[in-house]
């Protein structure tokens, strides 16, 4: 048995050098344009083709937004991408319903390296029992907030309770100092605030099958109860937040002008590059604060962001080479000291290797008890477009929460009969 064992696993190995012996080009799309992140990812290709030089890896980015419509087009086409960014959720469900994903499930056991990475980091991309994707960084949602602001409107904790969150926002308010800094103009930012209160507000079992096109009604009263509270966040807000991009939000938060904003974990990193010398040191973060609604106070809204492999690829197994090195320890530290991103490979530096703010943050994500996706990720399209002018009307005070999920309820039932 034992030497049965040992040919079986040189002729794997023989198949594997077989298989990369001959030259190939894959073709690599991400969604950042922008450096230090675009040079990361160049940097990252052009090692792992040091490592195998039979593979040239063809790098392409497209902007966020732009990415959101372009993949949709590319897949299926000549042009599509082998190995290509994603977010988990119906973002990514409805290309493998398509067919257009491939299933990294025999891979990933074949050589037990799906152990390398954290379990709770992998979950989002497995559908119907099966690994379609790999995290390539975590990411969750925090109020990041000037602790210098907060002292001097006399507020001497973060918010733990929705309560205390409007009330440092009335201090603030009474000490003239700006309160949310909010750029809604794209409006993923805005399913974020909802995403998080929907979860507090809705029972679980009610939420995850409204999540499901194939099931959602969105009858349940406290989807309204969670518009209610967003509601009560809008008066602190800057004026036209739907005319503001997040970024140019950021930057005002940045300069001091602002108390507080929702801010995605990754944005850290960036907020230490780019703001004024000093600025990292005055800023402190908290989690969405509970609002005493039926959900699990102690989950946290966000989920990973990865890459996945074409179904249409004519080179799986070199595909899924790059991808597991571009989500693996070489590439994984590099990523941290470069741009201050955690992959979801598991110990890849300790906590004396990065600042105390990123290891403390990361840790939030690690130790949370679930990860809430983000919801116009998790969205059937056809919900979130609607779901999405919704909620810019209801910050417009255009539009009662009432209103908002009555228009909800008639597309989800449209939907359902898609199904």
């Amino acid at each position: 048995m034992k030497r049965k064992l040992t040919w079986v696993l040189l002729l794997s190995l023989l198949l594997c050098a077989v298989a990369f012996s001959a030259s190939v080009e894959l073709k690599f799309l991400h969604r950042w344009t922008q450096e230090p992140d675009s040079l990361f990812f160049d940097e990252v290709a052009r090692d792992f083709e040091q490592l195998y030089p039979n593979i040239k890896v063809n790098v392409q980015s497209i902007a966020n937004d732009p990415f959101k419509e372009k993949i949709k087009v590319l897949l299926g086409t000549s042009d599509a991408p082998d190995v290509f960014f994603t977010w988990p959720g119906e973002f990514t469900n409805r290309f493998i319903r398509a067919d257009r994903v491939l299933d990294l499930t025999p891979y990933l056991l074949r050589d037990g390296s799906l152990w390398n990475y954290v379990g709770s980091q992998v979950e989002p991309f497995v559908y119907q029992g099966k690994i379609y994707g790999l995290p390539y960084r975590l990411d969750a949602k925090v109020f990041v907030y000037n602790k210098e602001l907060f002292q001097k409107a006399g507020i001497t904790k973060a918010p733990v309770t929705f309560a205390e969150l409007i009330d440092a926002c009335k201090k603030l308010k009474a000490a003239k100092i700006n309160q949310i800094a909010f750029g809604n103009e794209g409006t993923w930012a805005v399913s974020h605030y909802i995403g998080a209160i929907n979860q507090k507000s809705v029972p679980e079992d009610v939420w995850l099958k409204d999540l499901d096109p194939a099931q959602g009604v969105w009858t349940h009263p406290g989807y309204v109860e969670s518009l209610k509270i967003y509601s009560q966040l809008v008066p602190y807000f800057n004026p036209f937040a739907n005319g503001i991009k997040h970024d140019q939000a950021r930057i005002e938060f940045m300069a001091g002008k602002f108390a507080i904003m929702y801010l995605e974990i990754v944005e850290i990193p960036e907020i230490l590059r780019e703001a004024p010398t000093g600025f990292g040191e005055k800023i402190g973060v908290f989690v969405f604060p509970d609002t005493k609604g039926p959900g699990d106070p102690d989950y946290l809204v966000g989920y990973p962001e990865g890459f996945v492999v074409s179904a249409d690829t004519k080179y799986p197994e070199e595909a899924v080479a790059f991808l597991k090195y571009l989500t693996g320890r070489e590439a994984g530290r590099k990523e941290i000291e470069q741009l201050g991103f955690f992959n979801g490979y598991r110990n890849v530096v300790g906590p004396d290797e990065v600042l105390p703010i990123i290891y403390e943050t990361t840790s939030l994500i690690l130790n949370s008890k679930r990860m809430v996706n983000w919801l116009d990720s998790d969205l059937h399209a056809k919900i979130w477009d609607v779901y999405s002018v919704q909620l810019q009307m209801l910050t417009d005070l255009v539009a009662t929460p009432e209103n908002v999920m009555k228009e909800i309820q008639n597309i989800a039932t449209e939907v359902r009969k898609e199904f």
